[in-house]
């Protein structure tokens, strides 16, 4: 019986430790220590007007294959008892259009991006767990209509998401905690 008790509570210890994601942290960090972890990376953050963090400057981040880094801001946002619950990296399009002349405008460069991340997290994630049909759509549908991608992959502790839609035009990517097993 003690046997039995002691590997339960090994298994529920291993289980609640924090899973770790994008740039090391760790979901259930507080403000600070997520603030000094990402000092330590000499990345600069400040904190927003609704209390999370914010990336100071672009997060360039460079993809196999490409010369030019993506430029993305990353927000980071606290649960009400202070832990980090999830992480996000917004394209930044008006640095796109510096980087990236040649590649044409908004929807070149939104299609150009989603594309390269899509395969990036594929990649490190395996095949995505969902996929909205709108990702898959053709030029005459986004000319019509205003579309949004969400595609989601799944990793232990946490899941992530790429988003974009047409209008606006937006892309970010997302890493949220799940919750633990019950």
């Amino acid at each position: 019986m003690k046997t039995l008790i002691l590997l339960l509570s090994l298994g529920l210890a291993s289980t609640a430790q924090a899973q770790a994601t994008w740039k090391g942290l760790s979901f259930g960090q507080t403000r600070d220590s997520v603030r000094a972890a990402l000092a330590g990376q000499n990345f600069d953050v400040e904190t927003s007007q609704e209390g999370s963090l914010q990336s100071v400057s672009d997060y360039q981040l460079l993809l196999p294959g490409m010369r030019n880094a993506l430029p993305l801001r990353a927000e980071f946002r606290f649960t009400d008892a202070g832990g980090l619950m999830d992480i996000t990296l917004s394209l930044d399009f008006a640095i796109m259009k510096q980087n990236f002349p040649s590649i044409g405008g908004d929807e070149a460069l939104l299609n150009f991006a989603s594309d390269k991340l899509t395969r990036a997290l594929t990649d490190r994630y395996a095949t995505p767990i969902s996929r909205q049909a709108d990702c898959d759509a053709d030029a005459a549908t986004v000319a019509k209509r205003p579309v949004a991608c969400a595609i989601n992959w799944h990793d232990p502790g946490q899941s992530v998401e790429l988003d974009w839609y047409t209008h606006g035009p937006r892309l970010f990517i997302r890493y949220q905690m799940l919750a633990p097993d019950l």
